[in-house]
C-alpha cells in the first residue's frame, strides 16, 4: 500500500489521469503500479490505462487517496520510481538556483517544454522536483525533460562550459537587445532573494517592466526569457 509522500522514498506518484498517461508514455521503465478509485472504473481514462499497463499492476481501492490526501477529482495515482538524468551539452539550459516553491518548479518545467527546450539544472538546496505538488504543477512535463541536480552553481558551470545569462534587476542590459550565444544557459535565482552576486557576470539581463510593480513572478520571468531565447 502506498504511503504519504516522503522526500527520502525512492518513489513518487502522479495524481490524475493526464500526468499519469504522460508518465506511462514517456517514463514507462520507471512505472510501478496504479491505484484507481472505485468510482473511476467505468471511465474512459481507466479503460485507456488498462490497455497501456499490465492489469496485475492496477489496484482498485479508495484507501490510497485518503492516505496521500489526494485532490477529490484525481481518481488515479500512478506510482513511479524516481529517476536521474544528465543534460544535453549541445542544447540551451534553464538553470534555477535554490528555487523553494514546488509549484513554481513544476510550472517552470512546463514552460521549458512549451518553448521547445528540455534541459533543467537545479542548484541545491532546492524544492523537491519529485514532490507530487511539483509533479502536478508540471502537468507531466517532468517526464519529458532532463533534470540534473548540482550541489553548487560552480559544479554546474564546470560540467557545462558555456555562456550563461543571469537574470537580475540591477543591470541596464534589457532582454530585448540581448543576442544569445547558443548553446547557453538562462540563470534564475530564488523567489525571495534572487541570484547571489557571485553568479552575476557581464551578461546580466533585465526583463523590462513598468515601475508599477516591484518584480515579476519567477515563473512568468522564466516564460518571458524562454520566449525571447526561442525568437532569438
Amino acid at each position: 500500500m502506498i504511503k504519504a509522500y516522503s522526500k527520502d522514498a525512492d518513489y513518487s506518484y502522479t495524481e490524475g489521469f493526464f500526468p499519469t498517461f504522460e508518465m506511462i508514455n514517456f517514463k514507462k521503465e520507471y512505472f510501478k503500479c496504479l491505484y484507481v478509485a472505485s468510482d473511476a472504473i467505468n471511465s474512459e481514462g481507466y479503460l485507456k490505462l488498462t490497455k497501456l499497463v499490465d492489469p496485475k499492476k492496477i489496484i482498485i481501492s479508495d484507501k490510497p487517496f485518503s492516505i496521500v490526501k489526494s485532490k477529490d477529482n484525481s481518481h488515479v495515482l500512478g506510482v513511479f520510481e524516481k529517476f536521474t538524468s544528465k543534460l544535453d551539452e549541445n542544447t540551451c539550459h534553464l538553470v534555477m538556483v535554490n528555487p523553494s516553491d514546488m509549484g513554481n518548479l513544476g510550472n517552470a518545467m512546463r514552460s521549458l517544454l512549451a518553448f521547445g527546450y528540455h534541459d533543467l539544472a537545479l542548484i541545491e538546496p532546492c524544492a523537491d522536483m519529485f514532490n507530487p505538488k511539483a509533479v502536478r504543477a508540471s502537468m507531466g512535463a517532468i517526464f519529458k525533460i532532463r533534470v540534473q541536480l548540482f550541489k553548487t552553481f560552480d559544479d554546474y558551470i564546470k560540467e557545462y562550459k558555456r555562456p550563461y545569462y543571469p537574470f537580475v534587476l540591477d543591470t541596464s542590459n534589457p532582454l530585448g537587445k540581448v543576442k544569445f550565444k547558443k548553446p547557453c544557459s538562462l540563470v534564475f535565482g530564488n523567489e525571495a532573494t534572487g541570484l547571489p552576486s557571485s553568479i552575476h557576470n557581464e551578461n546580466n539581463v533585465r526583463i523590462e517592466q513598468s515601475d508599477e510593480v516591484d518584480s515579476l513572478n519567477l515563473t512568468t520571468s522564466i516564460a518571458v526569457a524562454l520566449y525571447e531565447l526561442k525568437k532569438n
